[in-house]
């Protein structure tokens, strides 16, 4: 509707003269105003608003209006002063990460149940023995993993060292750390783990330990409702793999919370366990990549073996 309509009885309203100018009948300049319409007459329609990507404002008169809470304002418009636009809300990396540690901490348990079972061996092992050495978790390894804190990196406790003791583990001391790579708030996706935990002290027969130990994985993972073992463990020698012998097996956690034909969760994590023996320290090493993870790939054994080679390197130092 025109802003020009007439008023009410068929008079006309006085119009202002041009800006600068003065009005009808000698009166002072006045600012242009919208005429009142008359009683009855419908209400007008408000003024047009501006175009695309111009901010909007509100009517004189009317105090800035706070978007509901959560929300953001409007595209083009200022929050009032004092607000703060809401950042959005992560697109679930943190549960993600939940997941991956959940399910890394039900592998850790099967190896930790599997550890100390095992016997002592006859010294059949064709290992070189190259003097003493224990287990350290430095603060950084590999460059680019840092040691989590707040990790439930799993570990023994007292009791499974002295079984260490008792099935050829002389003076056993137990170590356990988790480390992580990749940011967490801005790109949980490119989260990278690895739990790492081991004994050191004294060990007649390094392989005899690693096939036990993968014995008894299989064994306590048949009970277990989460965790599964697949396959066999594999036998690998990478480069930098001196005086030890280091087995790797795939292993699988069961997403019981995962949605039918839900794509936010796999329904199946895959991870390796890699262990390695030698006469002085024994470690397993889960490793994982979050993208990979969480599509339900396979892992590759061979690079986890590489991995867990130049992770024994960092961690392992001569006595």
């Amino acid at each position: 509707m025109s802003y020009n309509q007439p008023g009410p009885y068929g008079g006309q309203p006085q119009q202002p003269g041009p800006y600068g100018q003065p009005g009808p009948y000698g009166q002072p300049p006045q600012a242009p105003q919208a005429p009142q319409p008359g009683y009855g007459y419908p209400q007008q329609a408000p003024p047009a608003q501006l175009g695309y990507g111009y901010p909007q404002q509100a009517p004189q008169g009317v105090p800035p209006q706070t978007p509901p809470y959560g929300q953001q304002p409007a595209y083009g418009q200022q929050p009032p002063y004092g607000a703060v636009p809401q950042p959005p809300a992560p697109d679930g990396g943190k549960k993600k990460t939940g997941l991956i540690i959940g399910a890394v901490a039900v592998v850790a348990a099967i190896a930790v149940g599997a550890y100390f079972v095992i016997g002592g061996g006859g010294g059949g092992s064709n290992v070189a023995d190259d003097g003493p050495h224990k287990l350290t978790t430095p603060a950084t390894v590999l460059t680019e993993y840092k040691k989590s804190n707040d990790a439930d990196s799993g570990g023994f406790d007292e009791n499974d060292v002295k079984d260490a003791e008792k099935h050829g583990v002389k003076n056993a001391k137990d170590v356990h750390a988790g480390y992580q790579s990749g940011d967490e708030q801005t790109n949980p996706l490119s989260m990278k783990m690895i739990n790492f935990m081991g004994v050191y002290g004294t060990i007649d027969d390094p392989e005899a330990v690693v096939d036990g130990m993968f014995s008894e994985m299989k064994k306590s993972a048949s009970t277990d409702k989460e965790g599964e073992v697949v396959g066999s463990p594999q036998v690998y020698k990478p480069s930098g793999l001196d005086g030890a012998v280091l087995k790797c097996q795939v292993t699988k956690y069961k997403n019981s919370t995962a949605s039918s034909g839900s794509s936010s969760e796999p329904s199946e994590i895959s991870m390796p366990v890699c262990i390695w023996g030698d006469h002085s320290t024994l470690g397993v090493v889960i490793n994982l990549e979050m993208a990979e993870a969480m599509t339900g790939k396979s892992p590759d054994l061979a690079s986890a073996a590489e991995l867990t080679a130049k992770f024994r390197k960092e961690v392992r130092v001569k006595l």
